[in-house]
């Protein structure tokens, strides 16, 4: 199915539902606003072995 709000949809409710974990996609973590420079590089040189990577921003106030 191509990318579309149903497809969307579809996998928020397997999420919400527990029945597809995300986390099992997260291949790179990057911590804070100072790493996403190094996110978006590793994104534009897609090594092999990159699935998703993800910025946490829990440094906001």
């Amino acid at each position: 199915m191509p990318g579309s709000r149903l497809r969307m949809g579809k996998l928020a409710r397997l999420i919400a539902n527990g029945r597809l974990d995300p986390s099992l996609m997260i291949a790179h973590k990057f911590d804070g606003f100072k790493k996403i420079l190094d996110a978006l590089e590793r994104m534009h040189n897609k090594p092999a072995n990159l699935i998703k990577p993800v910025v946490y921003c829990d440094d906001i106030d």
